[in-house]
């Protein structure tokens, strides 16, 4: 017969592992008789060895019987802690991708890469979550283990914070809930297992999760709240008349326009809306004659008019003579950048206007404060086309309209993630005398009710802002260019 080395089982250590050494060189370890006969039958012993036969095993510390291993338990406990670090690594990569190749800021950028990098370290804890709950063959994978579970309770609990803001359902809560509470536990774990044993710096390694915290904190804080308030966003306009020309084959007077626009601030910025408006302005002359009535007269005209109060000045007529929009929705301008366009106005012959009036109207957002699908939003749709995104009745509009409309995201990825999506909605219309426009950021995705509380909590989030320029003229200086 075959001499073969002899088998020795050392007694269970705290795991209920026991340790198995063939010719007195450690072979390996097992949980159980199952373990042992598939750990001997790879040194050469038969699938059937008699584990009762004291000349072949020799058993210390408890016989064949012993085997305090619980392990449904362990493998459960396993199974969790896996689950848990691999969901981990699918919130963090997905959070961190955009800001990580489509940050505005270069801290942004960093930020996410640090996310993606923690993602990483979410399959590698989850590696040694296997080994940790195993045999144990790396030193340093309950230490893994633990700076995964951190990093989880990280970003979990930075995400819960910023969710508490709004309250607002979102896909993302079904991850980032239940990844805080599993954070909780697999914390408690690891702290009652004691995974830090054995590793060489365990200071270190929070140290280095404190700082990946603290810095996307930091980013938040500075791309959100600083750098808006550091570099206040400027957009300069003008509105100009040109030389008036009479036209010797129709009846009317042309009327130069210019509209020019340039970014004079630190900051990009889109046009969400705007819109160009010429008028003839037709007045009463008032004679002068009880000067308190006078002065109250003109104060009440002038805040109807929302202008100057003029003591001589009545009632007060208003014709349009030319509308539009100007570089319309969509566009965006660097710092720096200008944008001029010449109009012609046509005034009748017979007009009898005392002055003509210029106003130029845009409304932007900088972008800085968010991202906007100007693929999406730059195709304005009809309010009278059946799937049109209306904000409103077109009757209580005063008129139809174009109607502009496109997702808009903060900068800051952390921030999607925890509240609904965001739209912003433009449009420009027709009424029976004039034009009109508006632009809004909010919640609203199709046809319905815009909350004006919501809508103006939005606009003061991305920055929306209003600038208007204006001009007048004599009509006299129409009819006679050159004087009388």
């Amino acid at each position: 017969m075959e001499r073969r080395s002899k088998v020795t089982v050392q007694p269970p250590n705290a795991r209920g592992l026991r340790e198995v050494r063939v010719g007195g060189e450690t072979a390996g370890s097992a949980w159980s008789p199952r373990e042992l006969r598939r750990l001997l039958r790879r040194h050469g012993y038969p699938e059937d060895v008699d584990l009762e036969d004291r000349s072949i095993v020799s058993w210390h510390g408890g016989g064949s019987e012993v085997w305090p291993d619980r392990t449904g338990l362990r493998r459960m406990t396993m199974a969790l802690m896996v689950a848990g670090l691999v969901g981990g690594w699918a919130l963090l990569t997905s959070v961190g991708i955009p800001d990580a190749f489509d940050a505005l800021t270069f801290a942004g950028r960093i930020s996410g890469f640090l996310f993606i990098l923690g993602g990483v370290t979410e399959v590698a804890a989850a590696v040694a979550a296997v080994d940790y709950w195993g045999k144990r063959g790396l030193k340093i994978s309950g230490a893994l283990v633990l700076v995964g579970v951190l990093i989880a309770l990280t970003v979990s609990t930075l995400l819960v914070f910023l969710w508490f803001q709004e309250l607002e359902y979102t896909p993302y809560l079904l991850a980032f809930i239940p990844l805080f509470l599993w954070s909780l536990w697999a914390l408690w774990v690891c702290i009652r297992e004691k995974v830090w044993r054995g590793l060489p710096h365990p200071t270190k390694i929070a140290a280095g999760v404190t700082a990946t915290a603290l810095l996307a904190a930091v980013n938040l804080a500075y791309s959100s709240v600083y750098q808006p308030t550091a570099a206040p966003a400027n957009l300069t306009i003008w509105v100009r008349f040109g030389q008036p020309r009479t036209d010797l084959n129709k009846p009317v007077h042309l009327l130069p326009v210019t509209l020019r626009l340039k970014n004079t601030g630190p900051v990009p910025l889109y046009i969400l809306a705007d819109g160009w408006n010429v008028y003839g302005r037709s007045g009463k002359y008032v004679e002068k004659s009880d000067e308190l009535r006078d002065r109250r007269q003109a104060l009440e005209l002038g805040s109807e008019r929302e202008g100057d109060a003029s003591l001589h000045l009545g009632s007060v007529t208003y014709t349009a003579l030319g509308v539009g929009p100007f570089t319309g929705p969509g566009s965006y301008y660097e710092p720096g950048e200008e944008y001029s366009e010449d109009k012609m106005v046509e005034i009748p012959k017979t007009s009898t206007f005392d002055m003509i009036d210029a106003d130029l109207n845009i409304t932007v957002m900088r972008m800085d404060r968010g991202r906007i699908d100007l693929d999406t939003f730059s195709v304005g749709e009809h309010s009278w086309e059946k799937d049109a995104f209306l904000h409103c009745d077109p009757k209580d509009c005063g008129g139809e309209f174009l109607t502009y409309h496109s997702p808009v995201r903060y900068t800051n990825n952390l921030i999607n993630v925890t509240r609904k999506p965001r739209y912003v909605t433009a449009w420009w219309g027709l009424g029976k005398d004039d034009s009109n426009f508006d632009a809004s950021i909010s919640t609203f995705k199709g046809q319905g009710f815009i909350s004006d509380a919501e809508t103006e909590r939005e606009n003061r989030r991305f920055d929306l802002f209003t600038v208007t320029a204006d001009a007048a003229i004599p009509f006299a200086s129409v009819v006679h260019p050159n004087g009388p």
